[in-house]
């Protein structure tokens, strides 16, 4: 269950040809790749199949076995284009996938924007390279094509019962008779009022009006990246968006010279994120890489691919869901991605109690093995929050080993990483604006301006967005604590701005 601390990336560019259809699969490592996820040996059979391998290490499946008795899979996606033309998400036949294999077994979708891979069986350990054959929901006419081949590793979120508030910390959640945590025990719509059945009504950061039956409360399972996006994964977003789209989703002009930061020149805050190759206005996209230890030389080993990725806002993040046919946690999901089943303490994180350790003391910084020697103490668990330490986000992973536990890796009580710490979660907050979210998934499609253009997703002023979960410059104090399951101080803070300390994740 736990995260490596070993990862590399590894991709290279095959060409294949079928009659008079011209197909150029470019290979790339998986968009989250803690756990040293490869997808690789993209193969064109024909023009209504692919072929690829997949691999990756410390895999789990424990359903019925113990604790947390879920299964941790990989989203894969495929995006494709034409010649000198733009990258638009490939619809797959969802019931047409083919895996002959013991260890594995794929979990289609019904709206075919990609599909899950997970253990087979009960077990947990490394996945060797296993071939699946993938089945395309259209024929290609003749032409030149390219594909990029994605995967985002993920986390089973069960179904069942949770609790939300934990009676303390600041805005929290409660049951309308008392400060008690309130049970959620289906997705039917919960009414505002005095009694036990209900959630309590203090005026102010509560929800305007019952939450309605269309919004998740995240009873129903769900699946949940593991992993707060990284650089990597943001880079090889802009690297399928247009020049205009670009533009709207970084800071630095596309057009700026090489080496530029895409957020900020000087690379601060741990933001590696950097143009490798200028774009030129408005027909041709910049080429983006990390750059973190800024030697020019794009994407090695030392600069920091899979460190978390901050100075993302609401924009941001619901575009690069949408194109990765995810879409935002509610902050309902987002206590029980973090709890479980468990019942509340007063301040709990998300390794299960309410003591922690400020991850402060980096080793092997901006590399693969990212990581901290700080002393974890029995009964806390470890994150990166305070005001002390590194002035920017760690690597995605970077306390979890085969040798750790939830407490020691900062786990949830699913396997999700850094939920508590790092960088703030945004999500779907329970104001006027954000009950109308109805947990529509994302299509792969973002509007001519690299906007998400879901329904019913807060829209570009962020309202009905917020943060949760803290991050490296949060508080852990006696009087208040950021990265508590059910902070909610900014619950209502709209995301509207790039800031130092915000990223996030998404589900599906």
């Amino acid at each position: 269950m736990a995260a490596s601390n070993k990862i590399f990336k590894q991709g290279f560019p095959s060409f294949f040809k079928r009659g008079s259809l011209v197909f150029v699969a470019m290979l790339f490592s998986c968009l989250c790749s803690a756990n040293n996820l490869i997808l690789d040996t993209l193969k064109v059979i024909d023009s209504k199949h692919l072929q690829c391998t997949i691999s990756w290490e410390n895999s789990w499946k424990l359903e019925g076995v113990a604790a947390p008795f879920n299964h941790d899979a990989v989203w894969v996606f495929i995006k494709y284009k034409q010649a000198n033309g733009i990258w638009q998400h490939l619809n797959l036949n969802g019931d047409s996938l083919f895996c002959d294999s013991t260890i594995i077994e794929t979990e289609t979708t019904t709206d075919s924007k990609g599909f899950f891979v997970k253990r087979k069986t009960s077990g947990s350990g490394n996945i060797s390279a296993q071939k699946i054959i993938i089945s395309l929901d259209t024929t290609f006419p003749q032409g030149d094509y390219e594909f990029k081949i994605f995967g985002v590793e993920m986390a089973r979120v069960n179904t069942g019962s949770f609790y939300i508030g934990d009676g303390w910390a600041q805005k929290s959640f409660s049951r309308g008779d008392t400060l008690k945590p309130f049970q959620i025990n289906s997705e039917s719509a919960i009414k505002i009022g005095t009694d036990s059945f209900t959630l309590r009504d203090t005026g102010e950061y509560d929800p305007k009006g019952s939450i309605p039956l269309q919004y998740p409360k995240g009873y129903f399972g769900f699946y949940c990246m593991k992993y707060e996006i990284t650089q990597e994964q943001y880079v090889d977003f802009l690297n399928c968006l247009t020049y205009t789209q670009q533009k709207n989703r970084t800071i630095t002009s596309p057009d700026a010279a090489e080496g530029n930061g895409a957020f900020v020149t000087g690379l601060s805050n741990r933001n590696g994120v950097s143009i490798e190759r200028s774009g030129t206005d408005p027909d041709v996209p910049a080429t983006y890489g990390c750059n973190f230890n800024k030697d020019n030389v794009f994407n090695d080993p030392l600069d920091a691919n899979n460190r978390a990725c901050n100075f993302l806002e609401w924009n941001d993040i619901a575009a690069y869901l949408d194109w990765a046919a995810l879409r935002p946690m509610s902050e309902l999901e987002f206590e029980k991605i973090c709890r479980g089943p468990e019942t509340p303490i007063r301040g709990d994180f998300a390794w299960g109690t309410a003591a922690s350790v400020d991850a402060n003391t980096l080793v092997f910084d901006g590399s693969d093995s990212e990581a901290v020697s700080d002393k974890i103490p029995a009964g806390s668990g470890i994150a990166s929050y305070g005001y002390l330490g590194p002035q920017g986000p760690l690597r995605a992973g970077f306390a979890a080993n085969k040798n750790t536990d939830r407490l020691t890796s900062g786990s949830s009580y699913f396997g999700i990483m850094e939920i508590s710490g790092n960088l703030w979660e945004m999500c779907v907050n329970v104001n006027t604006k954000g009950l109308l979210f109805d947990g529509l998934t994302g299509d792969g499609i973002l509007d001519n301006n690299g906007n998400a253009n879901t329904l019913n997703w807060p829209s570009t002023d962020a309202d009905g967005a917020g943060f949760r979960g803290g991050a490296w410059l949060s508080g852990v104090l006696a009087e208040f604590r950021d990265p508590a399951i059910s902070a909610r101080f900014y619950a209502e803070l709209k995301p509207d701005s790039r800031r130092n300390t915000a990223g996030g994740r998404g589900v599906r």
